[in-house]
């Protein structure tokens, strides 16, 4: 059975596989790295992190050396029908909307897209399709975009996503973007994939970071892999365009410009816009998610040291007592503590509160993606070495059992006082 192995003549106690380690399987025990066998499921991350080539992955190709890139096992590419690149340029947006506004990730999609033609000259389009739609061009101009491609139909009515997706493959095939970028929302998980198998292109989801390769016009995308045991870079080499959603509060929102100077391209007459196989019977709306961690202002985080589920009550209570929600480690809801809409970080939601207290959170790469934005960062942990120390804002050292109670009392003090 393969394993992570630490080679004792070789660690130096540094800490950096511990800090990285997405499953807290990493310590340091008298200044040496240890592997918890029972928590570690060998994805190998902390392996090429290792400075002093201290880590082994049995899993590993023969030959393979700590400190060896993957770059040089990979296998050959795949062989495909490469499309003819020199007739694609630009990227494009999908400008979702709903009740006839845009949705707020938009603007965090189309400041990727800029972000990533920035010193280059290619154009930023937005694709904005649907029933009514027309006024809001002038808010994607104001983005910044260089063109709207607009398709305005009563047939393209709130949930006709079939029809949308179609319309949409058609439009794209019409003016050839080499990359399509859209938000990660329910919406765009639905629309993405449908476009993409008709194009017969690829497809990367929930993308937490995106770079340009200038020289083969590939987009690398960075996503969680393996439910976020790794990060992975991906690729899509042989097909256009390359089509990618990431994830909603990862990247800054596009500013808007002083002076719009972009166009509308009016593309209404000229796509065919097919009628939905999908009958709306009614519309329900459901309740907000309970854990209301995207509009959070304050947010009370859980990890692995709070023990055991029934000492959540004391974070509700504390989380109730400064009006915060409350939020969690994914080995928080992996132990089955708390519901997975509280999750925190690569493979959860990514949050940027204005103040985030960390209880019993060791700081692990993989939830601090999550939260490191956030303006103010309070620590309570037992462990003064723990990795969330290097990113909080403000660090308690000590039981968070007898942190927290304190400030409920102390936070009850001063409400009472402020009666009398």
């Amino acid at each position: 059975m393969s394993q992570i192995r630490i080679l004792p003549s070789n660690c130096i106690g540094c800490g950096t596989c511990v800090q990285l380690c997405p499953f807290e399987a990493l310590s340091l025990v008298d200044a040496q790295a240890y592997v918890d066998h029972d928590r570690c499921v060998v994805c190998g991350s902390c392996v090429p992190v290792c400075p002093a080539d201290a880590i082994v992955d049995d899993s590993m190709p023969d030959g393979f050396r700590p400190g060896d890139s993957m770059d040089d096992w990979s296998m050959p590419d795949e062989p495909g029908i490469k499309s003819n690149e020199a007739s694609f340029s630009g990227i494009c947006v999908y400008a979702e909307h709903a009740d006839g506004a845009l949705v707020p990730s938009v603007a965090e999609v189309i400041g990727a897209a800029r972000q990533l033609t920035e010193g280059t000259g290619l154009p930023v389009s937005a694709v904005l399709i649907g029933s009514e739609v027309g006024h809001l061009t002038g808010e994607l101009l104001e983005l910044g975009v260089d063109e709207v491609w607009l398709v305005d139909s009563p047939k393209l009515r709130l949930y006709a996503e079939d029809a949308e997706a179609r319309c949409m493959s058609e439009l794209l095939a019409e003016l050839k973007p080499a990359i399509v970028l859209g938000s990660g929302t329910r919406r765009g998980r639905s629309i993405f994939p449908r476009v993409a198998a008709r194009l017969n292109t690829g497809l990367c989801a929930d993308c937490i970071s995106l770079s340009l390769d200038m020289e083969t016009g590939n987009l690398v995308v960075t996503r969680p892999a393996y439910g976020g045991s790794i990060v992975a870079k991906i690729i899509i080499p042989h097909q256009r365009p390359q089509m990618a959603t990431i994830k909603e509060h990862v990247f800054r929102p596009a500013s808007k410009v002083s002076v719009p100077n972009g166009i509308v391209r009016d593309m209404s007459s000229q796509i065919r816009v097919s009628k939905s196989v999908l009958e709306i019977l009614e519309v329900v709306k459901g309740r907000a998610d309970p854990a209301n961690l995207l509009q959070a202002d304050t947010i009370v985080a859980v990890g692995r040291g709070i023990k055991k589920a029934e000492n959540l009550p004391l974070i509700y209570e504390f989380a109730e007592a400064i009006g915060a929600s409350v939020g969690a480690t994914r080995a928080a809801v992996d132990l089955g503590w708390i519901h997975p809409s509280h999750q925190i970080g690569q493979t959860g939601s990514i949050v940027k509160p204005r103040v985030y207290f960390a209880c019993g959170i060791s700081g692990a790469l993989q939830h601090t993606v999550g939260m490191e934005e956030a303006e103010t960062i309070i620590a309570i942990n037992s462990d003064p070495n723990a990795p969330i120390f290097d990113l909080a804002t403000y660090g308690i050292v000590g039981d968070l059992f007898e942190v927290i109670p304190a400030f409920i009392e102390t936070l009850k003090a001063e409400k009472q006082q402020m009666m009398m």
